[in-house]
């Protein structure tokens, strides 16, 4: 009797049954040698029900272990588990987490490609380290020769099933803060069109995926991708999937880039284009080498988005070696003067273990401090097993301290909530347009003021509480809830101080308009067109709400949406001899309502007014979220 083969590769949620891509390798590579395949471990499981697998781990040979960053702890569960209950077991290991270093608890550690390390082990020739070489021929595919393996989990599988894929396997740069450059040798190696085009037939036709994640590092990086979304959306209206698709973008050239996401979105394949910011401020870039990817190709790039109507969603990293308070907050509003006002999403520096940053000489540099949390920061889920989820985040350094830390933790949440989630959006841009006031000169102001206020300090005060639980030791990879008015939090930080702030919408606003309104006629008259227009617990679900105007903001509004940016001043709306009556158009998506005007939220994506329309419903007291929190309309008012 031949070996018996367990694949493991636990994936970062539960959200869907992702097929591991080495199963298919192993599958494929020893094909014609003696050996059993069991059913692979493809979805998350916990220290209580690890032993759920005892009786497939006894009848293992040989426990392929494929590892990441956010599955890590939970191999090593698996591994010391396999050897109590199978002490003959071999135990295999590769992936991102060992390009540089190598652990003593596995047999072997490979490191490099999995391609070409299997055949050693089989054979019984391999060491405790394995480096492969990097294979320059990718003819056969797993994909096509394996579907019986992957139809399998399918038909198995509770959860939609997704895929990943790869066209292009490398990366040609080097950012100090990623793991790709440097584990593939800052080499890339593109497959063979005809492949890429066979693979994602059978796939799309055959396997049907709700979900198709791209493993590329800088899909658009060379001009046949363009052809590649091309035809990812043809399958998606021949087939009907994927239902959704993620990649990572190339930062190199704009106009390929913004022609790859405008073919993807109208293809119904994704929502938006993302835009890796990372950070807009030169010097930060430079020292995290990642000045090469000049800021002005993202600021091309966001503007054709924005110009042309293709939904996007920026990402920025905070705590980059270099960054201040006030470089952090300038970086954050920029991206705003860029017309990227829906939807930001800021992630803390995670340093990956085969970083090129991870290394004694920079963190000597910089003074780098560190602490280890929950990977998944933004998802603060109350009811789930977060282990497989920890990392290292910088909470300190040599250009800002922990408590400037926290700040621009504070920072991040307020920007947010009053201008990605509109709250002041449109009284910025009035400031920004006709007034000529930088965004970050009208947020600095009013955030100021803002934390002054009973309203403003009774979040930062528990939000504070939050983050520095996470920089006691104490709590040192353990899950730390997000509480608020008692209450367990399963949301994001950001959410909770929008829905705070709506649950005290009439107090907000005055406090606005008592600040900055008082002089000016039409300044109050937009602050109270703001204020009406956001849902409320008056707010109708059927009707929706008429709001008075004295100045034609719905037109003024709809004609700046068209440009991302402008460089003279823009005139003000004129006013009208009576009040216009405007009715909010309603949105009705699986049954939840829009909680405001399409119109105050121009440019949104499809993933934000999914949330919008959730908290709408409970802010209207329809529903209840998970965890401990009650209904939002049962929640404290200020004042």
């Amino acid at each position: 009797m031949g070996s018996r083969i367990l694949v493991s590769c636990p994936p970062i949620s539960d959200n869907f049954a992702y097929y591991p891509y080495i199963d298919l390798i192993a599958r494929d590579e020893l094909r014609d040698h003696d050996v059993e395949f069991h059913r692979c471990i493809y979805h998350r499981f916990t220290p209580d029900t690890v032993g759920d697998f005892d009786d497939i781990l006894i009848q293992t040979d040989v426990l392929l272990l494929s590892c990441y960053i956010w599955n890590f702890q939970l191999q090593l569960i698996l591994t010391k588990r396999a050897r109590m209950v199978n002490p003959s077991i071999l135990v295999v290991a590769g992936g991102p987490q060992l390009h540089r270093q190598y652990y003593d608890w596995f047999d072997h550690n490979v490191i490099g490609e999995a391609e070409g390390a299997l055949q050693q082990i089989i054979d019984g020739t391999a060491g405790h380290v394995i480096n492969t070489p990097r294979k320059t021929d990718f003819k056969r595919s797993p994909y096509i020769n394996q579907l019986p393996a992957l139809l399998d989990i399918k038909e198995a599988s509770p959860n939609p099933l997704g895929i990943i894929f790869e066209t292009s396997r490398g990366c040609p740069y080097g950012c100090s803060y990623c793991d790709w450059g440097s584990l593939t040798l800052s080499k890339v190696h593109f497959y063979e069109m005809e492949r890429v085009k066979s693979e994602l037939e059978v796939i799309c036709r055959d396997v049907k995926p709700n979900y198709l994640f791209l493993a590329d590092a800088n899909f658009g990086i060379v001009e046949r991708d363009v052809e590649i979304a091309q035809f990812i959306a043809s399958m998606k209206e021949k087939y009907g999937y994927p239902k959704s698709f993620y990649y990572s973008v190339s930062k190199n050239n704009a106009d390929r880039n913004f022609k790859i996401g405008k073919v993807l979105y109208e293809g119904g394949v994704v929502d938006n284009y993302i835009v890796s910011v990372v950070h807009t401020d030169r010097d930060v870039l430079r020292i995290n080498s990642r000045g090469n990817i000049k800021t002005e190709r993202f600021k091309e790039l966001s503007q054709k988005c924005v110009d042309n109507g293709l939904p996007t969603q920026t990402q920025l990293v905070m705590g980059m070696p270099g960054d201040t308070v006030e470089r952090w907050f300038n970086s954050f509003c920029e991206t705003f003067e860029w017309g990227l006002h829906a939807e930001t999403k800021p992630y803390w520096y995670n340093v990956l273990p085969n970083a090129p940053a991870n290394n004694k000489k920079f963190w000597s540099e910089w003074d780098i401090i560190t602490q280890r949390v929950i990977f998944s920061q933004a998802r603060l889920k109350a009811d789930d097993e977060l282990i497989d989820k920890t990392a290292e985040i910088i909470v300190s350094c040599k250009s800002f301290t922990t408590e400037d830390w926290i700040v621009m933790n504070k920072h991040s949440r307020w920007l947010q909530a009053l201008h990605n989630f509109a709250l002041l959006r449109n009284v910025a841009m009035y400031y920004r347009h006709v007034l000529e006031q930088p965004y970050n000169v009208f947020y600095a102001s009013i955030i100021d003021y803002l934390w002054s206020t009973d309203l403003g300090q009774q979040y930062n005060i528990q939000y504070e509480s939050y983050l520095r639980k996470l920089l006691d030791t104490r709590y040192q990879e353990e899950y730390v809830p997000f509480e608020f008015n008692g209450r367990e939090m399963n949301i994001e930080p950001e959410d909770v101080l929008f829905m705070h702030i709506l649950d005290n919408k009439e107090h907000f606003y005055w406090l606005i308009n008592k600040e900055f309104g008082y002089d000016s006629m039409i300044v109050q008259d937009l602050i109270k067109y703001q204020k009406d227009s956001m849902i409320d617990m008056s707010y109708s679900p059927e009707d929706g709400r008429s709001v008075a105007m004295n100045y034609n903001w719905i037109q003024w509004f709809d004609e700046i949406g068209k440009s991302a940016y402008f460089d003279k001043a823009v005139n003000p709306p004129d006013r009208h001899n009576k009040e216009l009556v405007f009715s909010t158009n309603q949105v009705n998506i699986e049954g939840a309502t829009e909680f405001t005007s399409s119109r105050i939220l121009w440019h949104k994506t499809k993933n934000q007014k999914r949330k919008m329309q959730l908290y709408a419903k409970a802010i209207l007291g329809q529903i209840d979220f998970r965890g401990e929190r009650t209904q939002f309309k049962d929640w404290k008012r200020v004042s």
